[in-house]
């Protein structure tokens, strides 16, 4: 199985506390692949999921 990345500016822009998120694509995972995978190679606290047009991605919040 093969996560597609899509990295995105923050809203926040490029200032002193800017961060870039990644969006992973994660709609054929379960839950529990989703969970292992945030588990073992996720290096950040600022994890979400987010639903846009029938796909479901984990979107990394990473500071710069």
């Amino acid at each position: 199985m093969s996560l597609c990345v899509e990295p995105t500016e923050s809203e926040e822009g490029r200032g002193e506390n800017a961060t870039t998120r990644r969006r992973i694509d994660v709609t054929d995972m379960h839950a529990a692949g989703v969970q292992e995978y945030v588990r073992d190679s996720v290096t950040t606290d600022h994890v979400s999921l987010e639903h846009r047009a029938g796909r479901t991605y984990l979107v990394l919040g990473l500071e710069e």
